[in-house]
């Protein structure tokens, strides 16, 4: 797909969130992939006219209501992306959620349930999940851990968090030319505590089982530098990171290729050498494409907010909820990550 390139973040001709709605304003008069004509260039136009406004409004209300105008902004895009997408025409028009929330009424927000309701028809979750080739959510799944699993607001996860994501960083020195070398850094310090080398790699090991995109690895040190130096290992703010090592045949391709799959999607400001994944969740140990998360996290706090606003009243309370910065900071970095995000889908799906 051919357009202008954008002002990002780094220009600062332009506010950011300005800028992408600005690029996606320009792809209205022209849409693309299968969005090109006919009824699909009108859910197109209309479907992102609608998004915009509800995500200008949304920048205009507090926590109390954001959730609700983020999520249906949110969905509306969707149906953009969708209609673009090489999809039959019947799938396009997507109907209902495709996702449920429950156990709304847990003093815990990080204890909400989310779950899809199944691949069938053209419910939306599901059927934009199938378009970005990403996983979804067919088992019960904590909403902490799709929170997660958003790069975005990784500095401030729900205080029910037990598996942040981590990042993992492709390094270009090599143990040899056959391997894939990356560094994981995110782990709990408390992990450090084991003196012995040994001790430490079957602790750290043990931890990282809950990370099924990092399946195959083997320690960096073990064979590369047997006394477990400060090049194996690194602390920072409380935190440790490791080097590991995949062993890929056929060299640099083989090491780019076996990267994209351990992290498919990078974010708005990770480079193609630096990326995130996220621990096991939902059934489905694939890693969960950035706008889904996005999508699960906003569609479970616009249902609180909607159907259990007492409750919603209280998790937003920053006087008396540990989780009300972190509701505040997410909803603050959606109104920027989303709609970017979203350019980011139209792209995929007509690439």
């Amino acid at each position: 797909m051919v357009r202008r390139p954008y002002p990002t973040y780094r220009d600062q001709t332009y506010p950011p969130t300005a800028a992408v709605w600005r690029a996606l304003r320009e792809l209205r008069a022209a849409p693309p992939g299968y969005a090109s004509s006919g009824s699909r260039q009108k859910l197109f136009s209309s479907a992102l006219e609608q998004s915009e406004q509800l995500f200008t409004a949304a920048a205009s209300v507090g926590p109390a209501s954001r959730p609700l105008v983020l999520f249906y902004g949110l969905s509306q895009a969707g149906r953009a992306i969708a209609a673009c997408a090489p999809v039959p025409m019947d799938k396009c028009r997507l109907n209902g959620h495709g996702i449920s929330a429950t156990r709304m009424d847990q003093p815990d927000l990080g204890s909400v349930i989310i779950k899809d309701k199944g691949a069938a028809g053209t419910e939306s979750f599901t059927q934009v999940a199938a378009m970005l080739g990403s996983r979804s959510l067919p088992e019960e799944t904590r909403l902490a851990d799709v929170w997660a699993a958003i790069l975005e607001v990784n500095l401030w996860p729900l205080q029910s968090t037990t598996h942040p994501q981590l990042s993992i960083s492709r390094e270009t020195h090599q143990v040899d030319a056959n391997t894939l070398q990356a560094m994981v850094s995110g782990l709990p310090g408390a992990l450090q505590k084991h003196s012995d080398p040994k001790d430490r790699e079957q602790a750290v090991g043990a931890w990282l089982v809950d990370y099924p995109a990092l399946n195959g690895y083997r320690f960096r040190s073990i064979g590369a530098i047997p006394d477990n130096g400060p090049e194996s290992w690194d602390e920072r703010q409380g935190t440790i990171g490791c080097r590991i090592v995949w062993d890929v045949e056929h060299g640099e391709e083989a090491a780019k290729h076996k990267f994209a799959e351990i992290a498919p999607w990078k974010g708005r400001s990770l480079t193609d050498s630096a990326r995130v994944i996220h621990a096991r969740f939902g059934g489905d140990d694939r890693q969960l494409h950035p706008l889904l998360a996005w999508w699960s996290v906003l569609f479970a706090l616009s249902m609180l907010a909607r159907y259990q606003p007492g409750q919603w009243t209280a998790q937003i309370d920053v006087n008396r909820s540990r989780d009300a910065v972190a509701i505040e900071y997410l909803l603050d970095s959606a109104l920027a990550a989303v709609p970017e995000l979203v350019l980011a889908a139209i792209d995929e799906v007509t690439a």
